[in-house]
């Protein structure tokens, strides 16, 4: 599986939720039916679905095969990417990312400590390159969105 993904505006409004994210994570390593989803992520069948649906008509979800069991059909998904970057053609790179999580006050913690220090990582390999150019990072959390 490709881990990066170009796509348009539109496919980046599908992956701004964080259950979405679960689930493109979750169907990166395994196939899964919406139900066996819903499982693990201890969510409705229904949401899961709903949610499955609107990746797979996004293109960020690909059905990989379909299976008859008891009259009715299971439909296993994986997804195609965990990483995406908004389509430019004037880029080389992407200039922003972006995800969204879901975290305990501790998580948050936890991820603002790690992301401290690989600023100071990056900080600390700053040389005199006079082919390197500046650029300002900036990381923001932004509110529950529910």
């Amino acid at each position: 599986m490709n881990n990066s993904l170009s796509i348009s505006s539109d496919q980046q409004k599908l992956v701004a939720n964080a259950t979405r994210i679960q689930i493109i994570h979750l169907l990166k390593e395994q196939e899964l039916t919406a139900k066996e989803v819903a499982v693990q992520l201890g969510k409705t069948t229904g949401t899961i679905h709903y949610h499955i649906q609107l990746l797979y008509n996004g293109g960020i979800l690909e059905l990989v095969k379909e299976q008859k069991k008891g009259g009715i059909i299971e439909k296993y998904y994986r997804s195609k990417a965990t990483r995406f970057e908004l389509s430019d053609s004037n880029a080389t790179a992407p200039s922003s990312v972006s995800t969204n999580l879901l975290l305990n006050d501790e998580d948050k913690k936890q991820f603002l400590l790690e992301l401290e220090q690989l600023f100071v990582r990056w900080e600390s390999q700053m040389t005199k390159d006079t082919e390197k150019k500046e650029y300002q990072v900036v990381c923001t959390f932004m509110g529950n969105k529910e």
